[in-house]
């Protein structure tokens, strides 16, 4: 008995069912409410694992769904967020995976601990500098540009890459300089995944020259973008990086790096894109705290920038929030004007920890409080240990949407310097570097 004939295929066929279903299962994926859902999704069966993590669907998701707020890179190591916090599930996987001690980099000149100085699309910006005499200062402490030893890495994949030092010649007519900032440069919506740009603003030691140094991925080399000797009147107050702040917004195709020029109530101002530095001198002092943390710049609800900074109206500590806008009606970039102030919750003492994404992120120590200890009295410490809240708690704050702060996570230690993270975990992250 003979076989039946092959099928005849058919040149009108329409195109194959597993590309329309792929087609299919990426809009359904697309609409999931978080990416937890999408993890889940993922983990059900290779054909999902398959095209979830393909870079063309891990770009429209991303597009659709911003990254959550997984926790902060600090210098003590990376602080998940922790429940009830919506990211919490996926912070602790986070947590689990990434390593945020980098050990994975290769020890700096200085033989120190690599910190890190910037956060930005999975990346780290690390620096590694010569020990302080009292690790306590470090917050304080303002650095050479020539003694910076600089590397970004990717915790998650943990790739890195150490970025040659600025060239000898390229800072010989501006020696010394320092380091009075330090910060990831926006990228562009074209550009490839893994290329990043690294700013560096520089000040010469009589505070007459401010100088910017950019390196890119591409050239893998630094040069100089900016410089200007007209901030002579700023002396003696040097822009450091603990009063320094960015805001990010890409429909304007604007960035800029804001430092609050402590006691004579000015923003100094650089233009990222433009490489352009300019000063906003028309402050009034509302009550600064400038020791209280740094300026919060964010995207404002109308999509221009707004200033945020802590005040003490009453002298019980910084409780209050002030919020600047530009006047929407003028051409001038220094005509700012007070919009409102935020009642923060009482009991607590706050200090400003950065902004990014439209949120503010605040620290914030119970008053009854001291020294990051609890005043609770208790004459069974085990039993205190382990029923006491955490006596130091850090918050976000959506300006657009709330003005009640969000619990991240506590401990019983002060953060003074702290990055938020803002991604995905494996396998939703693809390699940054």
């Amino acid at each position: 008995m003979t076989s039946p004939a092959p099928p005849i295929d058919d040149p009108q066929a329409p195109a194959s069912l597993p590309t329309l279903a792929d087609e299919l299962l990426e809009d359904i994926f697309l609409r999931l409410p978080t990416a937890d859902d999408l993890v889940r999704a993922f983990a059900s069966c290779t054909t999902f694992s398959r095209i979830i993590t393909s870079r063309q669907f891990l770009r429209r998701f991303r597009a659709v769904h911003p990254p959550p707020l997984l926790g902060f890179a600090a210098y003590e190591g990376f602080c998940p967020a922790q429940p009830p916090h919506p990211s919490a599930p996926l912070a602790s996987a986070f947590a689990d995976a990434a390593d945020f001690s980098y050990s994975f980099v290769p020890t700096g000149r200085w033989n120190t601990p690599w910190h890190p100085r910037d956060v930005r699309q999975g990346r780290v910006l690390l620096e590694c500098t010569p020990e302080f005499e009292h690790p306590a200062y470090e917050y304080y402490d303002i650095v050479s540009v020539k003694d910076l030893d600089l590397a970004v890495c990717d915790p998650l994949s943990r790739r890195y890459r150490l970025l040659p030092r600025i060239p000898k010649q390229l800072r010989a007519q501006y020696e010394p300089l320092l380091d009075c900032g330090l910060f990831f440069a926006p990228t562009g919506e074209d550009d490839d995944e893994t290329t990043f740009g690294v700013v560096c603003m520089g000040m010469a030691h009589d505070k007459t020259m401010l100088v910017v140094f950019l390196f890119t991925s591409v050239t893998g080399q630094w040069d100089i973008r900016a410089c200007s000797s007209s901030w002579s009147y700023l002396a003696p107050v040097v822009p450091v990086s603990r009063y320094s702040s960015s805001c990010l917004d890409y429909e304007q195709e604007q960035e800029c790096f804001y430092w609050m020029m402590p006691f004579v109530n000015i923003l100094l101002v650089l233009d990222v894109f433009s490489m352009e530095l300019s000063v906003v001198s028309n402050l009034a002092s509302y009550h600064m705290q400038y020791d209280s943390g740094k300026p919060l710049i964010v995207e404002g609800t109308d999509g221009g920038t707004e200033v945020f900074f802590l005040a003490d109206f009453f002298g019980d500590g910084p409780t209050n929030l002030i919020r600047l806008t530009k006047q929407s009606d003028s051409e001038s970039s220094d005509e700012w004007q007070l919009a409102n102030t935020i009642s923060l919750p009482s009991e607590y003492n706050y200090f400003t920890l950065g902004a990014a994404q439209g949120f503010l992120f605040l620290r914030g120590v119970l008053q009854d409080c001291n020294s990051g200890n609890s005043s609770e009295d208790s004459s069974d410490d085990s039993a205190r240990q382990s029923v006491e809240p955490p006596d130091v708690e850090y918050f976000s704050l959506d300006v657009k949407t709330s003005t009640e702060p969000m619990k991240i996570c506590g401990m019983k230690r002060y953060i003074h310097t702290a990055y938020p993270y803002f991604g995905y975990p494996p396998p939703l992250a693809k390699p940054a570097i």
